[in-house]
């Protein structure tokens, strides 16, 4: 759902947030926005990765769900009304599947009766539209707190090839391997969905930040460059292209 003034209140707590890093309490949270207005839902990922998390976007309500439902997110995001499934049917579905991770529902329903119904579906806490950003990240950080903080790993590894996000180190066996920043990127979503295809749009939305294609080469370019760094002169490739789907790392050919 679309609210104009959503944009200013988020640029300009971006830049609060950016001049007082000491309200920043939890680093490196990894956070799901489920939220199918475009321009709302980019600027809460910009904002929170302004603040030094890391945060996934889902436009539809079946799309968070799959994401969600892998349960390696610290907090979840949630619009209540959403295409395709809608927020509170989402959470609940989660819940009865045993996912626990926190939830705090956005919604533009804000009286008592609507709140109650979502901390009642599975909700663990309801913010109204219009809202401050900094309320919701301080809302998002109690939330991990009281969650046990972040859950997400802090070290991928596929066969021989290691990333540690926190200290941005790369090795693949005894090789330490130097990638660029937007390489990094590319390698740590690549690594957090091993096994598993990544599409063309996937990359596009959440190592590029573009919600369009740009029919430019950029993909193939840096898969190529990563696949010279992790790949070449090792034994078994681990970046596999599948043809007319997308990419894949794993251990092994198949």
């Amino acid at each position: 759902m679309h609210f104009p003034a959503l944009q200013e209140k988020v640029s300009r707590a971006m830049v609060s947030a950016s001049l007082n890093p000491v309200s920043v309490t939890n680093s490196n949270m990894r956070l799901l926005i489920i939220e199918d207005d475009r321009e709302s839902a980019d600027y809460l990922v910009k904002a929170f990765r302004e603040v030094g998390h890391v945060a996934d976007l889902a436009s539809d309500g079946e799309e968070g769900l799959a994401l969600a439902d892998s349960g390696d997110y610290d907090v979840l995001v949630v619009d209540r009304m959403l295409p395709k499934r809608d927020g509170l049917s989402l959470i609940g579905t989660l819940r009865e599947k045993g996912n626990r991770t926190p939830a705090l529902i956005l919604s533009a329903l804000g009286q008592v009766d609507d709140r109650i119904k979502g901390l009642r579906a599975g909700g663990d806490d309801y913010l109204p539209k219009p809202y401050s950003f900094a309320e919701l990240l301080a809302r998002v950080e109690v939330l991990s707190r009281r969650h046990g903080g972040p859950a997400e790993e802090t070290v991928y590894r596929v066969g021989d090839l290691e990333l540690d996000r926190l200290s941005h180190r790369v090795a693949r066996g005894k090789e330490e391997l130097t990638l660029q920043p937007r390489e990094f990127r590319l390698l740590e979503y690549l690594m957090k969905h091993a096994g598993q295809v990544v599409t063309r749009t996937m990359l596009l939305e959440n190592v590029w930040d573009y919600h369009f294609d740009p029919q430019t080469n950029v993909i193939d370019v840096h898969i190529s460059r990563l696949r010279s760094k992790i790949d070449k002169g090792f034994d078994r490739p681990l970046l596999h292209t599948i043809r007319g789907a997308g990419y894949m790392i794993r251990d092994g050919i198949r």
